[in-house]
């Protein structure tokens, strides 16, 4: 995986601390990695602010790691903190401490760091995501909405990936995720030059001032929080007047969802929340990617049968062009771990059951005949620059970290 392109606009964000809205600053120039409100104080681990609220025990046992020198330490008690739907006990100390011994010194991939850190299923939902529909149904939306924006600012980001897409053809990212764990690994494995924030946005907001014109988005993850109401307003308020605030792959409730966490809506109730916006069937972004044309708006009523939905407000066309399925410039592309050779054909392995029969409709991984898989296998040894795009959108090729 090759280093990000860097920006101009280097700048950031103000920040503000999440209880009492006040800006924050460093406490004085020997601690950097403190800072305060004139009231508070909050961790900066790896220059990524800790402003997750309600974790006031953990806050003041990373500050004291932290004035004590111990910023290993530090690192180790908030990768252990995770969100409300864990499924598996987040590890020991002592095993988190091997993780960030492992990452920092380059004997560690990220696969491995997921699982040592018992993200469990969502491991392999991450090492993945870059072939699955939905992650292309992110791009899809992007590209039909883009702005060229000052900043692309996502909400729930994970470990990066999608703001990485952005960041490598120019546009500065800034990620918020309420696991701080996911924010820490894309910054050593996915975009180290990201702005990264950790923060409970559902609970206590947006912890930065607008950036106007911003596109702020959130992709595969609002069906998941309680007071969406309050983070569409958010999202509108760091956009700005002139920004664009876009929702992906948003759950429908009255489509069975194979066990779904969160509170999914309708596509009436996702509608009231976003007046004005554009609706979309989230699948149909997939097959723009694929195929490069637009999707049409479509009504709520005619939505009440897609598994998932996508808006964008204001609703109007993008500003500018740009094309996520071509190859960035400098980017070294890498055949796809996910795909085998089974009795001539290709096809995709998907690591767990639950990705299989989730990524079902993945059809652009699937090979069609014995052309396809010569094709795939040249490209194991070398694709040409004719070749790159092609595969490069069906997946075939991926742009992935060097320790994947």
């Amino acid at each position: 995986m090759n280093q990000l392109r860097r920006s101009p606009d280097a700048a950031p964000p103000r920040l503000f601390a999440p209880d009492t809205g006040r800006p924050l600053y460093p406490r004085d120039p020997a601690t950097p990695d403190l800072w305060t409100d004139g009231i508070g104080q909050w961790p900066v681990v790896d220059g990524i602010p800790f402003l997750r609220t309600g974790r006031d025990l953990l806050r003041d046992s990373v500050i004291q790691a932290l004035e004590q020198g111990d910023r290993r330490r530090a690192i180790a008690l908030l990768l252990r903190d995770q969100d409300d739907h864990a499924r598996i006990a987040p590890p020991s100390v002592e095993e988190a401490l091997a993780v960030v011994a492992g990452v920092e010194d380059g004997t560690m991939g990220l696969r491995q760091a997921m699982n040592r850190l018992c993200f469990g299923p969502v491991s392999a939902y991450f090492a993945h995501r870059q072939s699955a529909p939905t992650f292309l149904s992110a791009l899809g939306l992007l590209a039909q909405h883009w702005d060229a924006p000052p900043r692309v600012v996502e909400v729930a980001c994970g470990i990066g990936q999608v703001l990485r897409e952005v960041m490598l053809r120019g546009t500065p990212g800034v990620g918020v995720d309420v696991v701080f764990a996911k924010l820490w690994l894309a910054r050593h494995f996915i975009v180290p030059e990201a702005w990264l924030v950790c923060a409970d946005v559902a609970a206590s907001g947006l912890p930065l001032s607008c950036v106007e014109g911003a596109t702020v988005l959130c992709h595969d993850a609002f069906y998941f929080l309680p007071d969406k109401a309050g983070v569409l307003l958010e999202m509108r308020r760091v956009a700005g007047d002139t920004g664009r605030v876009l929702v992906g792959h948003a759950h429908n409730r009255r489509v069975d969802q194979r066990g779904v966490g969160g509170s999914p809506l309708s596509p009436e109730e996702y509608a009231e929340l976003l007046p004005q916006a554009a609706c979309y069937d989230d699948a149909a972004f997939v097959t723009s990617f694929l195929e490069q044309h637009p999707v049409p708006a479509a009504t709520p009523a005619q939505l009440r049968h897609a598994e998932a939905l996508s808006f964008a407000w204001p609703a109007g066309p993008a500003r500018r062009a740009i094309d996520f399925g071509a190859p960035a410039p400098g980017v070294q592309l890498r055949p796809n771990p996910l795909l085998t050779i089974r009795d001539g054909v290709l096809a995709p392995a998907w690591p767990t059951p639950g990705l299989a029969l989730e990524y079902a409709n993945a059809h652009y991984l699937r090979g069609d005949d014995a052309d396809d898989t010569a094709l795939f296998t040249r490209a194991t040894r070398g694709a040409t620059p004719d070749e790159r795009p092609v595969l490069l959108r069906r997946r075939w090729l991926l742009d992935l970290p060097e320790r994947w």
